[in-house]
């Protein structure tokens, strides 16, 4: 009798099993591990991107606000603060396939595309696109959503990517990912300028330079102005004259119960610039209530005033624009319960505020800080009015304020 030994043919069935097992393994983990970073990719990708749309908008703002025209004209100074946020961020602005040119485009304040001639677009391929050249310019005072008639320049439409590594897929050849976002900003008055309409205005002031705090924990104020979407330590100092300052905004009087409730429930009054203010404290406040006040508006863009002038007595405010004491007669003081003169106002992307206890890991950049602010500033207001109020029918009675949509 013929007996036929069939167990290398099940051997080799079972192999077979077993690559088709380690296949569906290796997939499992790379959709597990790979999906898990393509989705915090994509979200770091998004907050790039809303960035990024935001700092092209808050050059609207300054256009609409009636501020000099750029040396190299408004659409450049949105080009390049876009491209500037994409890069400090890690992204790219995306290229339109369509058109060949910056996927970023001008719209009205109901994201309708515009012309060059500020007249409704049909699609991308004749919209006004951001690197173009020239801003949409149009008459229209009074947009129309619904009925589809076109108002003034308002809204930066950026789309961004982010090319990222995979860590399992490259077993199977898949070497990167792509994530693709779109972000959408707006400017306009504002009828009333809460914190909840996104004018989160912070009683607090800093130096139109960069500070830094000397051997002693000494307030030290540099020639060089604070940069632009670059991420920078504010530090704060002892109470000295040049420091960060804690503003009181119905002086005098107050103290950190004030000051905590005008961080959560913003409550400035309208601030003309350049305009003198009253500091009721400078330095380290070293309080937990503040610190956490502070630490509600995390990743968000706050806006600050920021002084270039202390005066230790009441100055005359109707000499803020003369210089060179500008209606001060006792320019310096001690930092703490005096006047400091307000010639412009940051927007500060707030990554994290350190305000109690020693915090020197986070906040010694080499000057023995104990105590900062840490993001990145995204623009600078230097002229108008800045606060709460009624707006009004046109930039030089309105608030101007920067929203991001989508």
């Amino acid at each position: 009798m013929l007996i036929l030994d069939r167990r290398p043919r099940q051997a080799g069935q079972a192999l077979v099993l077993m690559v088709l097992a380690m296949v569906a393994v290796v997939s499992g983990m790379a959709l597990i591990i790979d999906g898990g970073n393509a989705w915090a990719q994509q979200r770091i990708t998004q907050s790039g991107n809303d960035a990024a749309s935001e700092a092209g908008t808050i050059v609207l703002a300054r256009y609409n606000a009636g501020q000099t025209t750029p040396a190299l004209g408004w659409d450049a100074e949105v080009l390049s603060a876009i491209n500037a946020s994409a890069t400090s961020n890690g992204i790219t602005v995306a290229v339109d396939q369509a058109t060949g040119h910056n996927a970023a485009y001008y719209t009205d304040i109901c994201g309708t595309l515009l012309r060059p001639d500020g007249t409704k677009a049909t699609s991308n391929t004749d919209a006004a696109f951001v690197g173009g050249g020239t801003l949409p310019t149009n008459n229209h005072t009074d947009p129309d959503c619904p009925s589809g008639a076109v108002g003034p320049v308002a809204w930066v439409q950026v789309s961004a990517t982010r090319v990222f590594d995979t860590y399992v897929s490259r077993i199977m050849g898949i070497t990167t990912f792509t994530s693709t976002t779109n972000a959408i900003a707006v400017t306009g008055l504002l009828q009333d300028c809460s914190a909840a309409q996104g004018c989160i205005v912070l009683p607090v002031t800093a130096p139109v330079t960069v500070v830094t705090c000397d051997g002693s924990g000494e307030a030290e104020i540099t020639a060089t102005e604070w940069p632009k979407n670059v991420r920078v330590v504010v530090p704060l100092c002892k109470n000295n004259p040049g420091n960060v300052g804690w503003l009181d905004w119905t002086p005098k009087g107050g103290g950190a119960r004030e000051l905590e409730n005008s961080i959560l429930h913003p409550d400035n009054p309208p601030i003309s610039l350049p305009s003198w203010q009253y500091v009721t404290a400078t330095g380290n406040v070293n309080s937990k209530m503040i610190e956490d006040a502070l630490n509600t508006y995390m990743d968000k863009d706050v806006m600050f005033p920021m002084f270039d002038l202390t005066c230790a007595d009441d100055p005359d405010v109707s000499q803020v624009k003369v210089a060179p004491d500008y209606g001060c007669a006792d320019i310096g003081g001690h930092g703490s319960n005096q006047w400091y003169r307000f010639p412009k106002f940051s927007v500060f992307h707030l990554e994290q505020a350190y305000v109690n206890g020693n915090n020197r890991a986070a906040c010694d950049t080499g000057n023995g800080a104990t105590s900062c602010l840490i993001g990145y500033f995204v623009d600078f207001v230097t002229t108008g009015t800045v606060g709460p109020g009624v707006g009004g029918g046109s930039t030089s009675g309105g608030v101007t304020g920067v929203q991001l949509i989508r």
